[in-house]
């Protein structure tokens, strides 16, 4: 088995430069790093090539839905990713820290589940949780979150998950099995950004196939929260994102992706 690791890079070339760590990563047998660099920069390309990183620019803005499912395309046609390989998203500001490295490598070769979530922390110390983990949301926790910081579809992870099988898990570090991702179509590309994985691990639920936890496979998300900004375009395309979401949880619409075979839904 060998892992394949996603990462896409919007103007994030100073964070994946200075953080230090999908490049060691990269140096590990059996595992490739592709980069897409959605606006691409000179000295990104300069590092992935010291680091043996593919770096792979965009000819045009794409969301995080088509880059990652490009991703995906590269790797089973041009590095050979096989069904029971994994294919694994992994957000540009995410740090594992270098004695966090061989339980990484532990966690996934040990892995037969095809859908699994990281333990994500906000801080180097690990005391603070993500929110990577949620109950699946309605309308009105998205509501709530906004105007009042609702924070009732976060689900504390202390000990394990809940047995009720109803949640999701965030797409800043998902590891999913490339034959689930390919079934799946992978995400949808209407999705520009926001909510797609949401979205993914819903029909992955539709198909019996839950999140499965690793407590041991701890990381740091450095994360921004764009779309909390009131007014900006992060803020417009996580709207968006939302009523699309409550559309394809009803089956009113249909997936957009260039992995999608006609006349499969």
């Amino acid at each position: 088995m060998k892992i394949f690791i996603s990462v896409i890079s919007h103007h994030h070339h100073d964070v994946i430069i200075n953080l230090n760590s999908i490049n060691r990563i990269a140096n590990i047998g059996n595992i490739e790093v592709v980069l897409r660099d959605n606006l691409p920069v000179s000295k990104l390309k300069v590092f992935c090539a010291k680091h043996n990183l593919h770096y792979l620019p965009n000819k045009y803005e794409a969301g995080f839905s088509e880059n990652n499912n490009l991703n995906y395309l590269y790797c089973v046609e041009e590095l050979g990713m096989k069904p029971t390989d994994y294919f694994i998203l992994m957000n540009p500001d995410i740090l594992i820290t270098e004695e966090n490295i061989p339980v990484f490598m532990h966690e996934i070769f040990n892995c037969s589940d095809e859908l699994c979530v990281a333990n994500l922390f906000l801080d180097r110390q690990e005391i603070a949780q993500d929110d990577n983990i949620r109950y699946y949301p309605k309308l009105s926790n998205f509501l709530k979150n906004y105007l009042f910081n609702d924070r009732s579809t976060v689900i504390k992870r202390n000990k394990a998950l809940p047995e009720d099988a109803g949640y999701w898990g965030s797409g800043s570090f998902l590891c999913i099995k490339s034959s689930l991702y390919q079934e799946l179509n992978g995400f949808d590309e209407r999705y520009h950004m926001y909510c797609e994985d949401i979205d993914f691990c819903y029909r992955a639920a539709q198909k019996g196939i839950t999140p499965t936890y690793l407590p041991n496979l701890r990381a740091v998300h450095f994360r921004r929260r764009d779309s909390k900004r009131f007014l900006t375009k992060y803020f417009f395309w996580h709207v968006q994102s939302v009523f699309l979401y409550m559309l394809s949880a009803k089956g009113w619409r249909k997936m957009k992706s260039c992995l999608k075979v006609e006349g499969k839904r």
